[in-house]
């Protein structure tokens, strides 16, 4: 993302928008609105094609079926904080955030669990080039029915609160 973005102005985009009410009108206030939603929609579109890739592979292809997978849920997590509560950053400690879910999204318990655990399975897939798919703790199959889950899960919580992904 090159700048000038919106989303490169803060944190929280949400509370950008707030302090800006008594500056900014309607019309612009909107235009801000429309660009989260557009970039909700993109992360939930970006999430879609990692999961898409993430079937497609071979199953002895697990280690980028489950770095996929876990790309999958990390970007549709991204939408729900940005959509939800502005939040946003391209920090690598965002990554920690994974299960981090607003109040009311559906087994939100569980999958902030199970991201959590996929997150691990995604870093030993990655990173230890010792890790056998036994080590994992999902593995390749439970990995993207995780995924194709949560990402459906997010695109139905954000559907209905208005958001079309």
């Amino acid at each position: 993302m090159k700048s000038p973005h919106l989303l490169l102005a803060g944190r929280n985009l949400r509370k950008i928008k707030a302090n800006l009410e008594g500056v900014l009108d309607q019309a612009a206030l909107g235009a801000i609105e429309a660009e989260i939603e557009k970039n909700a929609t993109q992360l939930i579109q970006l999430a879609r094609e990692h999961l898409r890739f993430a079937r497609r592979l071979r199953p002895a292809s697990w280690r980028q079926s489950v770095s996929r997978a876990y790309y999958a849920t990390y970007s549709a997590s991204r939408a729900v904080r940005l959509q939800i509560s502005g939040d946003y950053t391209t920090d690598s400690e965002d990554h920690k955030r994974v299960g981090e879910l607003p109040e009311g999204f559906p087994k939100r318990n569980m999958y902030a669990n199970q991201l959590g655990v996929l997150r691990e399975d995604r870093n030993a897939c990655d990173y230890d080039h010792t890790a056998t798919d036994a080590d994992l703790v999902l593995g390749r199959t439970e990995a993207l029915a995780l995924a194709t889950g949560f990402v459906q899960d997010v695109c139905d919580f954000l559907g209905g609160r208005g958001l079309k992904p």
